[in-house]
């Protein structure tokens, strides 16, 4: 029931104070009703920012699945899994493979092709050339395969999809900077991609 201060940004003044029940009870009612809003972390945010010798995390997009430094940018692309199902009811590995390497390529070259608002954001942009890819109807999958969504196998198979792309990304990124060299972000923050802050 202590009181918690909310402050202007810019002056550091204390805008109002609140107990911190009742803003939790706010938050609480405001994401039953519609979805929002979500709750960010500063401190574990930033304890696995890859990228903090650059600077801070201080906000991210409205889904939360792109957070990083200030006038920045991350191009966004998903696969659909349900391309991958076999009629036999497998996962074609071979082929997903190959769809993760030519998406990452096309998001890496369309990082300098890209209009940008802002020219910091372009210049962040370049510099960091940060990609997102993700994957859309797993769910469907999980249906067209008779995976109840909510079952050990479904987080196992999820799991696997989700490690294979992962590392399959990761893999093929860095043959991309084999080539072309390190992203310009890279050599101020190398120590903390190695860093295992899980």
């Amino acid at each position: 029931d202590e009181k918690f201060a909310t402050r202007y940004v810019k002056s550091g003044e204390t805008a109002g104070e609140y107990r911190a029940r009742d803003i939790m009870h706010a938050i609480a009612e405001a994401a039953w009703e519609s979805g929002d809003p979500g709750m960010q972390y500063d401190t574990t945010i930033n304890k696995w920012h890859t990228s903090s010798n650059t600077g801070r995390i201080t906000a991210s997009n409205p889904c939360s699945e792109y957070m990083s430094l200030d006038n920045s940018s991350c191009n966004l692309s998903s696969i659909n899994l349900l391309k991958y199902l076999n009629s036999d009811g497998t996962f074609n590995v071979r082929d997903f493979i190959h769809t993760v390497d030519v998406m990452i390529l096309a998001q890496e070259i369309s990082v300098d092709s890209a209009s940008y608002p802002t020219e910091k954001i372009a210049k962040t942009s370049r510099a960091f050339r940060q990609l997102g890819l993700g994957y859309a109807n797993l769910g469907a999958l999980f249906m067209a395969c008779g995976i109840a969504y909510d079952s050990d196998e479904a987080r196992h198979t999820a799991a696997g999809i989700t490690a294979l792309m992962t590392g399959e990304a990761y893999r093929y990124s860095a043959e991309i900077a084999k080539k072309l060299g390190p992203y310009e972000g890279y050599a101020v923050n190398k120590e903390l991609l190695a860093n295992d802050t899980a």
